[in-house]
């Protein structure tokens, strides 16, 4: 047990809900950034097949047992809460999470400012609530709706404590919160309607897993409002950059909120129903998309955003993951969409398989638009997705009123479709320039997927609506058919990646072997024995100085980039203490950088014809000329100077007519920099190049 504190020193803490408190708003450490990511999308995807598992059960079982027009009636009534939950959050979590300095004060003052705003969005649902009724035709859809208003502020009040987890890389909100929430929804929609409760057991079940959100969010963040200070100057910064954010969910919501209300309100409750369960299929692999890329990339990107190369390379591992998962999902759909969903669900859904069909494209276009979006704001550029906000409206628009009268649930399904894929284009195209990756590095990445995709939507589709048709089966034959449908699309999908992308498919293997294989535990010798650390060499400065190299301009450590020359693992390597990372060099070039980094720079030279300065006693050279008066980049004996024609005996002279520019090669001594203000260090060497140049010989690695 520890005693008092010394006089002069704070008293330690030993309240353990404070230290969680401050751990909860502390900088997230980046060391091994890359190896915390993978556990964070390795524990996404677990947790997502989990609550997918979860809400598609749930969806199979809620359809046998209500109507289309009874979940329809729910849609309906909960449409305007799904709207006005974006002006809730108010994109101010996602300022949270970007935000590197007064997180106290911001997390309280982001916490004030969304309660307030769910507390005036639950008052406008419940005052508007009638003319949703009338805008449906009916009253249940107005009074579901007077009674979701509430659910308004129970989600803000999970925006701090959310965002702080997400901001932590806390994956406990992955883990124990989302399983949590799809459990309790299942569980008490299921129950509560095999007991007759119709669409009002629907309600209850919104509220339940609301609620058991909003406790266990609060209770694992370990957070609670006043340790920080309300401030409105924060609320105004946070603003700045949240309000492109609130405009490009405005536009997500609102696509939705114009789907469906377009679909409720010129075909009726029951399509209406049919849409909901049809979209919630096709989206499944868009949702989990999106969760994985905006848990893990936003606040890695946000990390990263200042080195440019773990950025590209990141962006690009994250595009080749998502989108080699996401299209043939998407193109599966296409192929046995509408049997599906007939076979899962019964004939009376069977419009729900059309919608299905129709949204095949929006899991890839989600894809897309979530890395680069993510990409975006993790940069702080979030004025750039006002362009993707605008696209998005403007397409869904176009396309509803274009497709919707003709095609009816299948047209809503290819405007969903459209709208994904136009938004997560212009997305891609810009995240692509915010992380400066070039387009054929891209295209090596979407092509050769998108071919072996539609090569296998191509032959599954041939093989199910030509001969298995089932749809038409019982069901226990249709499912084993759908499973053959779901091999055959595999088979050939992974058979052609591996022919057109032997890299993307090893990747693609490799990401798969992640996600199962257990990691390895070590114990006794190899646990015991620690891996070699890399040696040290210092130039100029004592060693102890260089067990963490310090990029001297930002005072951070120097990250690690891999190197351009891979095959030299055993070469030296040279730390350049000027932010530029780490390159594997050969001696000659860790020789000529000692030269170059520890030399202290020359006098400046005076001005074009002045005469130059008195030669020095013999054996005391000037340091423009050579050992014999010579110039630094003399020739010879009697070469010539750098500033000056030949002289008697070779030293420089006032004229510049026959002047030689400097030399290079292994008599070139240090370049000539004059110092200026804010360059010099005041023995004469570069500001960026004052401290000790530090050699860190060793095998190359890759941190990220």
């Amino acid at each position: 047990m520890s005693g008092p504190a010394p006089p002069g020193e704070p008293a330690p803490t030993t309240t353990a809900t404070k230290d969680k408190a401050a751990e909860a708003t502390a900088q997230p450490s980046i060391d091994k950034l890359g190896k915390t990511l993978q556990r964070g999308a390795k524990i996404s995807a677990i947790v997502l097949v989990v609550t997918q598992t979860i809400s598609l059960i749930q969806t199979l079982a809620v359809a046998r047992l209500l109507s289309p027009a009874e979940v329809g009636a729910f849609t309906a009534g909960s449409i305007l809460t799904n709207f006005l939950v974006t002006f809730t959050e108010g994109g101010l979590r996602a300022a949270l999470i970007q935000r590197e300095k007064d997180l106290e004060d911001a997390a309280d003052t982001v916490f004030w400012v969304t309660l307030v705003n769910g507390i005036l969005m639950s008052g406008l649902a419940f005052a508007v609530s009638p003319l949703i009724g009338a805008f449906f035709g009916g009253d249940v859809a107005g009074a579901v709706c007077a009674a979701t208003a509430a659910v308004l502020t129970i989600h803000a009040l999970t925006n701090v404590p959310d965002g702080l987890m997400q901001r932590r890389f806390n994956f406990k909100r992955r883990m124990i919160v989302n399983p949590s929430t799809a459990l309790t929804f299942a569980g008490t929609a299921i129950a509560l309607s095999a007991l007759g409760f119709g669409v009002w057991g629907l309600v209850i079940a919104l509220y339940a897993s609301q609620v058991v959100t909003l406790v266990l969010t609060w209770w694992l963040a370990g957070w609670w409002p006043g340790r920080g200070r309300f401030s409105f100057a924060l609320w105004r910064e946070m603003a700045r950059f949240a309000f492109p954010l609130i405009a490009s969910e405005f536009a997500q919501k609102g696509r939705e909120f114009m789907e469906a209300g377009l679909t409720g309100r010129f075909l009726g409750q029951g399509p209406l129903g049919m849409y909901r369960y049809g979209r919630r299929i096709a989206a499944l692999p868009g949702t989990a998309i999106i969760q994985i890329a905006s848990y893990v990339l936003f606040p890695a990107f946000s990390r990263i955003a200042k080195d440019a190369g773990r950025l590209r390379r990141g962006f690009l591992r994250a595009m080749t993951a998502l989108w080699v998962t996401a299209l043939p999902a998407g193109a599966l759909l296409v192929a046995i969409g509408e049997p599906l969903v007939v076979v899962a669900l019964g004939e009376e859904w069977r419009g729900a398989g059309l919608v299905l069909m129709g949204m095949a494209g929006y899991g890839p276009g989600m894809a897309l638009g979530s890395i680069g979006k993510e990409s975006i704001k993790g940069t702080g550029r979030s004025r750039l997705l006002n362009w993707i906000t605008a696209t998005s409206l403007v397409v869904t628009a176009i396309a509803l009123f274009a497709l919707l009268p003709t095609l009816g649930l299948l047209g809503v399904g290819m405007a969903a479709s459209a709208e994904a894929l136009a938004a997560g284009s212009l997305a891609i195209g810009i995240g692509m320039r915010v992380a400066g990756v070039r387009v054929g590095d891209a295209l090596r990445v979407l092509l050769p997927v998108l071919l072996a995709g539609v090569a296998a939507l191509v032959a599954t589709f041939v093989l199910e609506n030509g001969f298995f048709h089932s749809d038409t089966r019982p069901i226990v034959i249709g499912i084993g058919l759908l499973l053959v449908d779901v091999l055959v699309f595999a088979g050939i999908y992974l058979g052609l990646l591996r022919i057109l992308s032997p890299s993307v498919s090893r990747e693609l293997y490799a990401g798969v072997r992640s996600v199962i294989k257990r990691p390895k535990k070590t114990s006794g010798a190899d646990a015991a024995t620690p891996e070699p650390a890399p040696e040290t060499v210092v130039v100029g400065a004592d060693t102890a100085a260089a067990e963490v190299p310090v990029d001297p301009m930002t005072g951070r450590p120097t990250e690690a980039i891999p190197s351009r020359q891979a095959a030299l693992d055993d070469a030296p390597t040279v730390l350049i203490p000027s932010g530029a990372g780490r390159e594997t060099a050969p001696e000659w070039a860790v020789a000529m950088t000692e030269r170059l980094y520890a030399a202290p720079f020359p006098p400046p030279m005076p001005p074009p014809g002045a005469p130059g300065p008195p030669s020095p006693p013999t054996g005391h050279p000037h340091p423009w000329h050579g050992p014999n008066g010579h110039g630094p980049n003399g020739h010879g004996p009697h070469g010539h100077g750098s500033h000056g024609s030949r002289g008697p005996h070779g030293h420089s002279g006032p004229g510049p007519a026959n002047a030689h520019p400097p030399a290079y090669g292994r008599h070139a001594a240090a370049p000539h920099r004059p110092p200026g203000a804010g360059r010099s260090d005041g023995e004469g060497r570069h500001a960026s190049r004052s401290e000790p140049l530090r050699v860190l010989r060793g095998p190359r690695r890759d941190d990220d």
